[in-house]
């Protein structure tokens, strides 16, 4: 069976197939064709397949179609939501004209992406408007039409837009199969189509928070699969930290307070209602217990001082005496027995914190201007996953631009491998569909300071000034902190007369667009713009990196991960560090060349890749590019007409 399903799928993509004869302009690619034919043999041998496949290796469809061809139920996990909808809404619709065989697939987000019937009648009964009269005659348009529910269809509708978070299904909100408008609810109709459907197209997100819930007695998100494939599989370890951790936020209190004084304010429950504003007050003197100079730090037992645990007990009996309220109530229904569900998960999750057993979980802190989350998060997921996933004796793909680390000689998966729980899987890295030699330039400056030097961010300043002088803007410039992309837009800004964007400054997807609009701008970025940034064609032309991307030895994670492998008897470096660096490199790398036609350079700052030991390492890991530290040679490559043929 394995022959003939690798057979199939390399028929459609061969010239003569299917592909070729129904496609305007298609071209047959090796490495679609042999990622293709993996992935068909590990869906028949219930295998476990790795494989790192460049941009422009056309990996979609090289999953997409022997899963479809495979006959097993096959679930499609995407890192974004982006990526998600791109899948659905252009690649299956596509497929599915071209495909011999007819097929069924359907798509699953997370519950807040959909509107909640129920929450929409109780924002509607009371009044809601205040001045939201715009967004509300959008959303009442929308509502007219849709059919799913899915707040991406309203792309008129500003991301920030309060009225949304007011009619939207809270995962801790929602009542399920209680609910009065269960039969109507558009999650309802998603799971019920899931169900049906032969290909399942969902988020990392979605399908981690279902693989918690399974072992959990909670039920299950999604319905019963055969196989799975995990498309950005980088991303996959971060988050699955997130749902095999704990977390209690003072967002997490606000939100639920606030859902109870809506529910109690129908029925004049005034007691209900103080008992809300004073959990808020005692959430409020808790919360604030926590707060640092610190955006993130370790929590450690020694930490909860007397008055942190007098703060605690207070907020955990403000929630038992609401708790008492809410069943002496004349509010008697679905809605008022779910909050006390809330109820009872808020307190034993705020006890976890109050009791602190550091042998489960490690513990950690993260602050912002708005709020504070307490997080206990496992060390290491690995085992979770080997249990829960990679012991199911299922076929999982996992693919991504990259994969492999490259530390040791070779191209190896043995960092993903360990990171993730995976005992046995076959491994495939394809080449790049790209001419690099052509179409890239590798530029080191040789004179710039350490990245430890004081006079680091004023040299770079003036580097990046150089360069982009040169390059007519055009430029992503990706940086490894916050503190060191404020001081270097502070010195760059008014020093150039091209438009300057900075991350914060609006919304990501804005700023992406009038990137791509205003061709000569230049992008200052860091976190997320490091990966998922796609702008193919002149307006990217030159991506500059500030640091290797080494994650600070400051961070809780990092340093609980580091004490382990040492404890392990493990070189923390070698194992953790430096691979995990290599692979955040190439993702900020890999922005630059996009197509074919694209042509740019890659610029990293930091003089340790050429002059440290380990420099080798990341050098080696990036594409077969022409490398150099003489500023002449950027002269030259951007004033010579390129030869892309």
């Amino acid at each position: 069976m394995t022959q003939k399903l690798h057979v199939i799928c390399r028929d459609l993509f061969l010239p003569g197939g299917v592909f070729h004869t129904g496609m305007p302009g298609y071209e047959c690619r090796t490495s679609q064709v042999a990622m293709a034919e993996a992935v068909a043999a590990a869906l028949e041998g219930k295998e476990t397949l790795l494989v790192e496949a460049p941009t422009g290796t056309g990996k979609t469809w090289a999953y997409l179609v022997p899963a479809i061809l495979s006959g097993k139920k096959v679930v499609i996990s995407t890192g974004t939501k982006t990526l998600q909808d791109q899948l659905y809404q252009k690649d299956i619709p596509l497929l599915a004209s071209l495909m011999p065989d007819t097929f069924t697939s359907s798509v699953m987000k997370g519950k807040s992406n959909y509107l909640c019937w129920f929450r929409f009648n109780q924002w509607m009964e009371q009044d809601p408007l205040f001045g939201r009269e715009p967004d509300f005659k959008t959303l009442r348009s929308w509502l007219q039409t849709t059919a799913t529910g899915d707040r991406a269809e309203m792309v008129s509708l500003p991301d920030e837009a309060p009225v949304w978070q007011d009619v939207s299904v809270k995962a801790e909100a929602c009542l399920g199969g209680k609910c009065p408008e269960y039969e109507r609810c558009f999650i309802t109709r998603a799971k019920m189509a899931a169900a049906a459907a032969d290909i399942v197209i969902v988020n990392h997100h979605l399908f981690f928070a279902d693989l918690a819930l399974r072992d959990g007695s909670y039920g299950a998100v999604l319905p019963h699969y055969d196989a799975v494939v995990f498309d950005e599989a980088h991303l996959l370890e971060e988050v699955a930290e997130q749902y095999f951790g704990i977390s209690i936020s003072s967002y997490r209190m606000e939100d639920f307070a606030r859902d109870a004084m809506r529910e109690f304010v129908s029925y004049q429950e005034e007691e209900c209602a103080r008992l809300c504003r004073h959990l808020l007050e005692e959430s409020r003197q808790f919360f604030s217990q926590f707060r640092r100079d610190r955006e993130r730090y370790r929590l450690t037992r020694q930490q909860i001082t007397s008055k942190t645990e007098e703060a605690g007990g207070h907020l955990v009996l403000s929630l038992d005496r609401l708790k008492e309220a809410i069943n002496l109530s004349k509010v008697q229904n679905e809605g008022a027995s779910h909050l006390i569900v809330r109820i009872e998960r808020l307190r034993e999750d705020t006890m976890l914190f109050l009791e602190m057993e550091e042998a489960t979980y490690l513990y950690w802190v993260e602050t912002s201007a708005t709020g504070v989350f307490l997080h206990a998060s496992p060390l290491d997921v690995s085992t979770i996953l080997r249990e829960r996933l990679f012991s199911r004796g299922i076929p999982i793909i996992l693919t991504s631009a990259t994969l492999a680390s490259q530390t040791g000689s070779g191209d190896d998966f043995n960092y993903v491998r360990g990171r993730l729980g995976i005992d046995v899987a076959e491994g495939l890295v394809l080449s790049s569909p790209f001419d690099y030699e052509k179409q890239t330039l590798l530029y080191l400056p040789k004179n710039l300071p350490s990245p430890g030097s004081d006079c680091f961010v004023t040299a770079i300043s003036d580097e990046i000034i150089r360069i982009l002088q040169t390059t007519g803007g055009r430029a992503l410039l990706l940086f490894t902190s916050w503190k060191v992309l404020e001081d270097v837009y502070r010195n760059v800004r008014g020093r150039l007369p091209y438009l300057l964007l900075k991350q914060g400054d609006h919304p990501k997807q804005a700023l992406l667009d009038l990137f791509r609009k205003e061709v000569t701008s230049v992008l200052f970025g860091t976190a997320s713009f490091w990966q998922g940034v796609d702008v193919p064609g002149e307006a990217l032309s030159c991506v500059i990196i500030d640091k290797l991307p080494f994650a600070s030895p400051a961070d809780p994670l990092v340093a609980a991960r580091v004490t382990s492998l040492e404890q392990e008897g493990e070189d923390p470096f070698l194992a953790y560090q430096l691979p995990c660096a290599i692979l955040l490199l190439r993702q900020g790398v890999g922005r630059l060349i996009r197509s074919r036609n694209d042509r740019g350079m890659i610029v990293i700052l930091d003089n340790r890749v050429a002059k440290k030991w380990y420099g080798k390492f990341f050098l080696k890991s990036l594409p077969p590019v022409r490398k150099t530290n003489a500023f002449e040679e950027v002269h030259a490559f951007f004033n010579r007409k390129p030869d892309l043929s």
